[in-house]
């Protein structure tokens, strides 16, 4: 065991699901000061060792105090990240999907993440 280096960053989601639009949009901010990527408009994705998962914790549930709201954080192994698939779409306004529509634009695509792919 090496002396100093702290616990190694795990892989994990964070998902909430709180009442309050002010208290949503603090924890959103909670979440990106420690540096995980939005995947959801309630859920983050990152990695972080033990002590900064327990300190974001802390800092999420001080921010909601005796609020209504239910919190996961949920630790995902480096072997279950190989088999992620993922399939972004976004939407765009009636008039963009026309002209996209008329130019023969292509359809979105699903993209399968498998073990050969990490």
């Amino acid at each position: 065991m090496q002396v100093g280096r702290g616990s190694p960053e795990v892989s994990l989601v964070l998902i909430y699901d709180v009442e309050e639009d002010r208290v949503r949009g603090r924890v959103a901010d909670i979440c990106l000061d420690y540096g995980l990527e939005r995947i959801q408009y309630s859920a983050f994705f990152g990695r972080l060792n033990r002590n900064r998962r327990q300190e974001l914790c802390l800092r999420v549930q001080a921010e909601i105090g005796n609020r209504s709201a239910r919190v996961r954080v949920i630790p995902v192994c480096e072997d279950d990240l190989k088999d992620v698939w993922m399939f972004d779409q976004y939407r765009r306004d009636a008039d963009e999907l026309k002209a996209a529509a008329e130019r023969g634009a292509a359809a979105p695509r699903l993209r399968v993440l498998g073990r050969e792919d990490a």
